[in-house]
């Protein structure tokens, strides 16, 4: 050792050190590289503490900082990542948190600890689905009560509060003193309206810990459930107290500051809240409400849109969008964000009233009333529900129905001119106009600066032809109002109803020296000056508003409507087509112009300039209503097919809508597609007769004939007393063969509704059943409808396919007693004349061809009678006949006869070939046969001969 040491230190001094010194330094820099490392690397343990402490504090940021910090350097540290989920659910930063527990879990977290976390997280996502389907219990830990829980509260956001409260209470069983259950139960008894329950409940599990935030803030709701928002206030401001940072609490206040509309105030919580937590979904959604509340709803929007964008299953956000969507004049989008709401949340009563709001408008009573129905059960004092249940009912003409739930809604709201008006609505469609009077009058009354009742007063007493009381009612209003225009254009209304002209001339002019272009006493005016033959006087009228407001759309189109009338076609064209390019983001004047083209036979033009529209409008139902219409006018079944189906995307719960893709589909012959479109009617409304009718009969033509029946039996239970179902059955019956078994529901369903038609079937199903009397029913039936002229000509077809000549020709002759000019009938009775030998045959048939020369059954007929006498006029007849009617294998028959009569064999032979090789059925085919047998074995015997 010494004498290693000794060559050291002489080697310092000596050049040979050179090969000595990189490793000295190498050694040097590793020594201060460890040194440094041990100097600076974060230690785990006091990180995690340090995190620790600043989330008991309520400083979320300064917690996620220092874990951040350790995962940095230590990404793989299972326990920080499980923090970090859980500090994110604090922090509201769902996203992230989700994404943080599922990397704790791939690194080996215990399920026990991640599981109960990343359930919270999903819930408070919307995401209840997930929670049942991931977070599981461990066999290996049955008693994790902590997933129970989490489980629990999933089917609770899911509706399904009877498992809900199982697993709780199971639970609360094992573990008494397990405060989540123990809320669970609470908010279970508030929801179920026992608030008494819920308060015992949220006291006892203050009681275990007198800080939970969680029992805090559930005593707060609670409060503010029952009316007690100041006791809520305390409560919250308590939870920020113990919790400075607390997000939820400042939320809780900013919703009870909105409620009082206290904007400012919380527009203050809210910002306090976003200090604390910048990415929270609560706070971003406690922004859009305010933002709505306060009537900017596209700022409320893109908030919205941010959540959802991370959050799409996030329910509140839903919900506002709905209403979001629907002030900003988009029902359709709202309509799809409301239903998907409802599906998590059926009977949602503000969702639901928000539907049916945007059902009616859709002119949708029925799916309005089904949204309402559960609404309306029990004792409601829900001044708005009463008022659309009204409004519901007046939309479907159940006008006694509306006055009832608006007198009821009257009982809440005494002093609200706005139901007063609609009762006497209501009550005018019922027809007691007296009443609707003294309503309107009250309704005026209680708001003098209203228009409506008093509007709706003058038209009713229009209507009862008391002028001089509606006269009386809009000056009063004149008194209130004397410089709105719309009330002197009432008045000119009045005054025109009492026949003074120039009385009312001075009403409409002076409502436009209020407004020069206002377009109601423009059109007045322009029809007084139409009466009186001066078209040229409103066009100038029309002109002068139009130099005041040159972009209006609808003075454009007033004179567009005046050169239709005038029959200038190319003027109206014109002005149409100047209004559109006045207001391109208009819709109103393209479409009026779009429809114009369609009308005037420029339907490319037509279905272009739709279609354009829909480029920058594509979820415009009312275009794509337009579109189809348009489609199906030109014979474009297919694409109106299609359109409609992009229109049912938007509106997928209108039954209507799909009867008409159904009869679309119809109408092209995809019976496929009818069939798929008539069920989904069924599904929205399941008791809609015309679906079940369309699908049963698609079904029945596929020979689905049990599930035909199934639709027959449920439409017969769904409407007892109309004659659709049980005729649906009888036809079914037919259709498989059994005719006995269609006679009852047949004989049901004229009972129900005896008319032509089923008399018809009855008479069908009588005779293939083989019943004698079959006859009696349908002439008993002629007897007392003796102008029943299609069940006649009915009858005497079915007693000339039975060859009853002389029955056939006694219905015939009755018919031609009342319709003499009837070429069906002329031409069948001359027909069975020519059977009688009847010489009444030929001057029959002539008289069908007089009245229809280009008929080829009557053609063929009148060839037939003569062709024995006449070839030279039966063939040239026949061979017209056969030009206009191709297809048709009797007239075939009948020319080929003719050929043969006049001599040309291979003519004759020709046509029988074509006749027998069709496959087509007809009455000759045997006598067809024979005849060409006959005319190839004469031809072999010359060719033999």
């Amino acid at each position: 050792m010494k004498h290693g040491i000794d060559n050291g230190d002489a080697g310092r001094a000596n050049t040979s050190d050179k090969r000595v010194r990189p490793l000295r330094v190498l050694a040097l820099g590793a020594l201060l590289a460890v040194l440094a490392a041990c100097a600076g690397a974060p230690d785990p343990a006091g990180l995690l503490s340090e995190a620790e402490r600043y989330r008991q504090k309520g400083q979320f940021k300064a917690a996620i900082i220092e874990l951040k910090n350790l995962l940095q350097t230590r990404p793989d540290h299972v326990q920080a990542r499980a923090k970090l989920g859980e500090l994110y659910i604090d922090a509201g930063d769902l996203p992230s948190a989700e994404k943080e527990l599922r990397r704790a879990l791939a690194l080996g977290a215990g399920p026990a600890r991640i599981l109960p976390a990343l359930g919270k997280a999903l819930l408070m996502q919307g995401q209840a689905d997930k929670v049942l389907a991931e977070i599981r219990l461990d066999p290996a830990h049955p008693d994790q009560m902590e997933v129970v829980a989490v489980r629990a509260e999933a089917f609770l956001a899911l509706g399904d509060t009877a498992q809900a409260k199982q697993l709780f209470e199971l639970i609360v069983r094992k573990q008494p003193a397990f405060i989540p259950a123990l809320l669970g139960l609470a908010r279970l008894a508030a929801l179920d309206g026992q608030p008494k329950r819920a308060t015992v409940l949220a006291r006892q599990a203050l009681a275990l810990r007198p800080d939970d935030i969680d029992s805090l803030r559930l005593k707060g709701d609670l409060l503010r459930l029952q009316g007690d928002t100041d006791a809520a206030r305390l409560v919250y401001s308590a939870i920020l107290a113990l919790r400075p940072d607390h997000v939820q609490a400042h939320i809780d206040l900013a919703n009870l500051d909105l409620q009082a509309g206290k904007f400012d105030a919380a527009r203050a919580e809210i910002a306090a809240a976003r200090r604390n937590a910048p990415n929270n979904l609560l706070v971003a959604h406690a922004q859009a409400m305010l933002d709505f509340r306060e009537a900017k709803y596209k700022s409320s929007l893109e908030s919205l849109q941010q959540i959802l964008r991370v959050a799409p299953e996030h329910m509140p956000s839903l919900l506002l969008l709905g209403a979001v969507q629907l002030a900003l004049g988009s029902p359709q989008l709202a309509e799809q964000a409301l239903r998907h709401f409802l599906k998590a949340h059926p009977g949602h009563p503000y969702a639901s009233k928000l539907l049916a709001s945007i059902a009616l408008n859709n002119q949708q009573p029925d799916v309005a009333q089904t949204l309402l129905d559960p609404l309306l059960e029990g004792e409601v004092e829900d001044v708005e529900l009463l008022s659309l249940a009204g409004e519901t009912a007046m939309r479907a003409r159940r006008f006694t129905q509306a006055a009832a739930y608006f007198e009821r809604a009257i009982a809440l709201a005494p002093k609200q001119a706005s139901l007063r008006t609609a009762l006497g609505v209501s009550r005018l469609g019922s027809g007691d106009h007296p009443g609707a009077i003294a309503e309107l009058e009250q309704a005026a009354a209680l708001d003098a600066g209203a228009t409506r009742p008093t509007i709706m007063l003058v038209m009713t007493h229009l209507r009862d032809k008391h002028d001089d009381k509606a006269l009386a009612a809009v000056v009063a209003l004149e008194r209130q109002q004397p410089n709105n225009p719309l009330v002197h254009n009432l008045k000119g209304g009045v005054y025109l109803s009492k026949h003074d002209v120039k009385a009312a001339r001075a009403s409409f002019e002076r409502a436009l020296t209020l407004a020069p272009t206002y377009v109601a006493a423009l059109d007045n005016l322009a029809q007084l000056d139409q009466a009186e033959h001066q078209p040229e006087r409103a066009r100038l009228r029309y002109l002068a508003a139009l130099d005041k407001e040159p972009g209006n759309s609808h003075l454009m189109a007033a004179l567009a409507k005046l050169s239709m009338e005038q029959g200038k076609t190319a003027d109206a064209a014109a002005w149409l087509e100047k209004a559109s390019r006045a207001n391109p983001e208009a819709l109103g004047p393209a479409v009026l112009l779009s429809n114009f083209y369609l009308r005037h036979g420029q339907a490319s033009k037509a279905l272009a300039l739709t279609q354009q529209l829909l480029t920058s409008h594509p979820e415009r139902a009312d275009l794509l209503d337009l579109l189809a219409a348009q489609q199906s006018s030109v014979g474009d079944g297919a694409g109106a097919r299609d359109t409609l189906r992009k229109l049912a995307e938007l509106q997928p719960a209108s039954a209507e809508l799909q009867m008409r893709i159904a009869n679309t589909c119809l109408l092209i012959d995809d019976q496929p597609c009818a069939l798929q479109a008539a069920k989904k009617a069924i599904h929205a409304q399941p008791a809609m007769l015309a679906a079940q009718v369309m699908a049963a009969g698609v079904l029945t033509k596929q020979g689905q004939l049990g599930q035909a029946l199934d639709l027959a039996r449920a439409a017969q239970k769904a409407h007892p007393g109309l004659a659709a179902g049980f005729k649906l059955e009888g036809d079914i019956r037919m259709a498989e063969g059994q005719a006995k078994a269609a006679l009852a529901p047949y004989q049901k369903a004229f009972d129900l509704n005896p008319s032509g038609p089923l008399a018809i079937l009855l008479h069908q199903a009588l005779v293939r059943a083989g019943d004698a009397a079959a006859d009696t029913r349908v002439l008993a039936w002629l007897q007392a409808h003796p102008d029943d002229l299609p069940t006649r000509l009915y009858l005497a077809g079915s007693k000339l396919a039975g060859k009853r000549y002389p029955d056939a020709i006694a219905q015939y002759e009755h018919i031609l007693r009342r319709q003499p000019d009837n070429v069906v009938v002329l031409n069948d009775l001359a027909w069975t004349y020519q059977q009688q030998k009847d010489p009444r045959a030929l001057n029959t048939a002539e008289h069908a061809y007089r009245v229809a020369p280009g008929d080829p059954a009557v053609l063929d007929t009148l060839a037939c009678i003569v062709l024995d006498d006449d070839i030279a006029r039966a063939l040239p007849l026949l061979q017209q006949a056969s030009a206009l009617a191709p297809g048709s294998a009797e007239i075939r028959y009948h020319l080929g006869l003719a050929l043969l009569k006049n001599g040309d064999a291979a003519g004759a032979r020709g046509q029988l070939e074509q006749v027998l090789n069709s496959k087509q059925a007809f009455a000759d085919k045997p006598q067809a046969r024979a005849l060409l047998t006959q005319l190839n074995q004469a031809r072999t015997g010359r060719k033999d001969g």
